[in-house]
């Protein structure tokens, strides 16, 4: 019985504010039928573009444009939205005419890019790399919003064709880029590979013996001569020896055999004529005077003659010296090492007696030679044995002296060759990375060749066309109907709040309880409103002006959609076909 008390004075209120609920929703209400309209049509016309992986495999030949095709997209969208190319497509097709004299060039460029979408298409795939999930961009579309369909589905067509063109020129352009690049890197090397040849070939000819290759060759080579060296000196030694020893068996003969002579007598020895001089040159003083010529040549035969028997006893008694020391050097040299104190003693007095028997023996030949000449065969041999020894050490001296002077020139190659080693390496260094440089970079111009071909055939990625744009056959906004509907709700929600102020506003008493809650005191009857004939009148006359205003109002609603919007026929169809949907 309460509820049925609540929904009276419901609808009493709805009665009493019909006006303030109806008239706000009816103003509204024609406001956005105003408003859906009066809002010009805008068309639009779009393309969809699919991004086709290369035909041939990423492992077979692989692609020099590199970088993620969002990267690509934006680049080419940048290029597509410039202002050449925009302003070129305005003068091309007359767009935005009715906005020249409003706005500068600028802000119709602007206007422009705005009216220009780029939406790339995803999709779910899994990386082959990590296998991971995750989103690729697989496709985009290209869309263009214009008042004239016809025109926007040109410029959609334009903009078509300038994302694809651009695509295979940008690809091609790098292709080619890369291409060029790696072919100046290559003749760069090239010619830097050539430099360095040149200069370890003249390297080489300016230290053609002290090469890292020839060292090992220098060192046996020094090993060779050190060998000959030794040889050498141990030969001269010997040759010196002998010639020591044939001067100290010279020393023991005559020049002149002394025999006995045809008359039967012996010949006297020197040392005997010596006496026999001394005996006739005082013989010879005591009868002529010293300057007489006869005493003057008595005194230097006598003294050549005392002179070489005094060498000749000297030279005997040092060779007899010299072979006592050598005999105890040989014995003292089998118990003791060469740095021993007593072997250095003897050796230094073997080599003081070998100069003393040399000078001596020297000095008997020029003794000799200056007053008789040698007739005794076994003297004559020995002197022959000493000069062709002598000759013999002469010899072996310049041959060692050769050997030397090799030695000491394989030595300084020796020495010099790790320092040539370095500078040798250091240009081997820089021809290997100038080879290795130019092995790689070979291979990457053959794999950017290849590439480039691919390009050029069309065989990379490249941007499909798989669904061109077409003139629009409808707006694309605004939607009319969703702002009606959207008005209509609206309406409703300003009737019903304007109806709901208005009484709240409204401090007059209408029931029964609520004049017992003012006055404090219950009420005792209600006389109900009596009704007359004029006000009955009124009422009919309300009633029949509200429903066919109502009446007019749908019929205007539906004339509007009708011939602003779509044949009521087929709206209807259409409601009907997405309801069937829905369901």
């Amino acid at each position: 019985m309460e509820q049925t008390a609540d929904i009276q004075q419901y609808w009493d209120v709805i009665k009493r504010r019909k006006f303030q609920i109806i008239i706000p929703a009816v103003l509204v209400f024609c406001l956005s039928v105003v408003i859906a309209f009066v809002l010009p049509p805008v068309f639009k016309s779009s393309a969809t573009i699919l991004i086709e992986a290369q035909e041939i495999p990423q492992d077979i030949v692989r692609t020099t444009v590199t970088g993620y095709v969002e990267e690509r997209l934006q680049m080419i969208t940048q290029i597509v939205m410039s202002r050449s190319r925009l302003l070129g497509i305005i003068g091309r097709f007359g767009l935005y005419e009715d906005l020249r004299d409003r706005y500068t060039t600028e802000e119709i460029v602007e206007k422009m890019r705005e009216d220009i979408r780029m939406e790339p298409i995803q999709a779910e795939v899994i990386n082959p790399q990590s296998g991971r999930p995750g989103s690729a961009t697989i496709a985009f579309t290209v869309a263009y919003e214009g008042k004239n369909p016809a025109k926007v589905a040109q410029v959609a067509n334009v903009l078509t064709s300038l994302y694809l063109e651009e695509n295979l020129k940008n690809r091609e352009e790098k292709a080619r880029t890369t291409f060029e690049f790696l072919e100046t890197q290559l003749a760069q090397l090239r010619s830097e590979i050539l430099e360095t040849e040149a200069r370890i070939a003249e390297f080489k000819n300016k230290h053609i013996s002290v090469l890292p290759e020839l060292m090992q060759v220098n060192l046996q080579t020094m090993e060779r001569l050190q060998r000959e060296i030794g040889v050498k000196g141990g030969q001269i030694k010997t040759l010196a020896n002998r010639k020591i020893y044939l001067e100290g068996q010279l020393a023991t003969l005559e020049p002149v055999m002394y025999t006995v002579s045809l008359e039967g007598k012996r010949v006297m020895t020197p040392k005997e004529q010596l006496e026999i001089l001394r005996s006739e040159y005082l013989g010879l003083r005591a009868t002529l005077a010293d300057e007489h010529p006869d005493v003057i040549a008595m005194k230097k035969k006598l003294d050549a003659l005392a002179g070489e028997v005094a060498t000749r006893e000297d030279l005997r008694e040092t060779y007899g010296e010299l072979h006592d020391k050598e005999t105890q050097l040989a014995l003292i040299s089998k118990k003791f090492s060469a740095k021993h104190p007593d072997v250095i003693r003897l050796e230094k007095e073997v080599a003081r007696l070998k100069a003393e028997v040399e000078a001596l023996s020297q000095k008997q030949s020029v003794l000799r030679a200056e007053h008789e000449k040698p007739e005794n065969p076994s003297y004559i041999n020995l002197q022959t044995q000493i000069t062709s020894t002598q000759m013999e050490i002469e010899s072996a001296h310049k041959d060692l002296n050769v050997l030397k002077q090799g030695y000491q020139d394989y030595q300084r190659r020796v020495e010099v060759t790790p320092q040539v080693e370095q500078q040798y390496r250091a240009l081997e260094r820089d021809y290997g990375n100038a080879q290795a440089r130019y092995q790689e970079t070979m291979s990457r111009l053959m794999a950017a060749r290849e590439a480039k071909g691919l390009e050029e055939s069309r065989m990379g990625e490249k941007f499909t066309l798989i669904d061109p744009p077409i003139t629009p056959e409808k707006p694309d906004r605004p939607n009319r109907l969703a702002i009606l509907l959207i008005g209509l709700v609206l309406a409703a929600g300003a009737g019903v709040g304007f109806g709901s102020m208005a009484e709240y506003m409204d401090h007059s008493v209408r029931r029964a309880d609520e004049l017992a809650k003012v006055a404090g005191h219950p009420v005792l009857a209600v006389i109900p409103y009596l009704e007359t004939a004029q006000d009955r009148a009124k009422r009919l006359w309300r009633r029949l002006a509200f429903i066919g205003a109502t009446v007019g109002l749908i019929v205007g609603g539906l004339a509007v959609l009708h011939y602003l919007y779509r044949p009521l026929d087929i709206l209807w169809i259409q409601i009907m076909r997405e309801l069937y949907i829905g369901f």
